[in-house]
């Protein structure tokens, strides 16, 4: 297994699309619709098995407008904006490794790493973020259906 920074191309675009397409396809995260070629984005990690991509992560830089509990506004982000992992390669430490890559690339430009998660299994995605990647947990948005029809 090896772990890269990837400049955005034709081949590495389309295979990251197929990816994103099993991802949504394995409906494991709530809204995850398949990307196009628009929302990819650099910087860009990529795990490699045997010359194919098997994993990625990929993010965006933004600036603090709105001052939270514990970011100024000001402040340069780096928001994770996707990473994902093929099932059969998962519990290996791929997405750890990816992370990790990532947060190297991006650590001298920014001073916080954000994403936001849509995970239908919780307990897995706070234990990989907080207990492997080390980050904190600040919030969360909850939600309980109710039996009362949209207006």
């Amino acid at each position: 297994m090896r772990y890269e920074m990837r400049n955005l191309n034709e081949e590495t675009i389309q295979r990251l699309i197929e990816l994103s397409q099993a991802w949504e396809a394995e409906a494991c995260s709530y809204g995850i619709v398949a990307n196009t070629a628009e929302d990819i984005t650099e910087p860009l990690c990529v795990a490699i098995e045997t010359d194919k991509i098997i994993g990625y992560i990929f993010g965006h830089y933004y600036v603090v407008e709105n001052k939270t509990s514990y970011i100024e506004v000001g402040e340069k982000c780096f928001m994770v904006d996707e990473l994902y992992v093929l099932p059969e390669y998962r519990s290996q430490g791929v997405g750890r490794e990816l992370f990790r890559k990532l947060e190297n690339e991006v650590k001298d430009s920014c001073a916080y790493i954000t994403l936001s998660t849509s995970t239908k299994d919780y307990k897995k995605i706070l234990h990989f973020y907080v207990d492997e990647v080390d980050m904190g947990f600040h919030s969360a948005f909850l939600i309980k259906p109710m039996n009362i029809p949209p207006n």
